[in-house]
């Protein structure tokens, strides 16, 4: 079917981001909680683009942390004026929801391989983890845009994965699945495309300055530390 499995996946994602993750700690622009933080995420974000895969371990895995974590920031947000039951109330109901209510719906409304399998979803993936973290958990600009932009990554990784596996290298051939996963949008359905372009937009809206972000790493000086620090002091 041209596609990576699931612990191919789970597994290139961890060690993409964990490498990325631990340069920014050799370099001391992160600290050693923030590190394993951002490793977390990223793959996290290397199984998200299966979301709408039909019954698999992925999308079930997706929608269990979904819920937890959707009752978990309910729990948080109205922790100082409800009782211990109620918060409890609160997290099973949220819980039960996501994974036994929404989960059947996606199945039936969304497709294999279409918008999420695209490079606007990761977008909106990216700016979705980035409001969340900055509204609902208190993070500062600089580690909100991180911690989103550490779940893009994963999902990136993801979509080229899919897109290598579609290359036959034995035979030589490239599968009929190539071209269908690392692509802006999923031009076979336009207005889910444009559903989720919207969607992007409007979490962009909604995400906080990216100014700590951009100035920390689009400056020459932060991959200078990196190079520096790359190899042991005694070579």
């Amino acid at each position: 079917v041209g596609m990576a499995n699931f612990k191919t996946h789970i597994s290139v994602a961890a060690v993409g981001s964990g490498l990325v993750s631990t340069s920014l700690l050799g370099a001391g622009i992160v600290s050693p909680g923030e590190a394993v933080a951002f490793w977390a995420v990223g793959t996290t974000g290397g199984i998200l683009p299966d979301i709408d895969a039909d019954h698999s371990t992925a999308v079930k895995s997706i929608f269990t942390g979904l819920g937890l974590i959707v009752g978990l920031l309910l729990v948080f947000s109205l922790a100082d004026n409800r009782s211990i039951i109620e918060l409890w109330i609160v997290f099973g109901l949220a819980y039960t929801v996501v994974r036994y209510a929404i989960l059947p719906i996606f199945y039936k409304f969304t497709v294999h391989r279409g918008i999420f399998h695209s490079i606007v979803a990761a977008l909106f993936f990216w700016f979705l983890t980035t409001v969340l973290c900055f509204h609902f958990l208190d993070g500062e600009e600089l580690l909100s845009w991180t911690v989103g932009f550490f779940v893009f990554f994963g999902y990136i990784v993801h979509l080229s994965l899919d897109e290598l596996f579609s290359v036959d290298l034995t035979n030589n051939q490239i599968k009929r699945s190539f071209g269908t996963a690392l692509e802006l949008v999923d031009y076979s359905n336009l207005k889910t495309s444009a559903l989720m372009t919207g969607a992007a937009a409007l979490m962009l809206l909604l995400t906080p300055s990216i100014d700590a972000f951009a100035t920390l790493y689009l400056d020459g000086e932060t991959y200078h530390e990196i190079v520096i620090n790359l190899l042991p002091k005694w070579i």
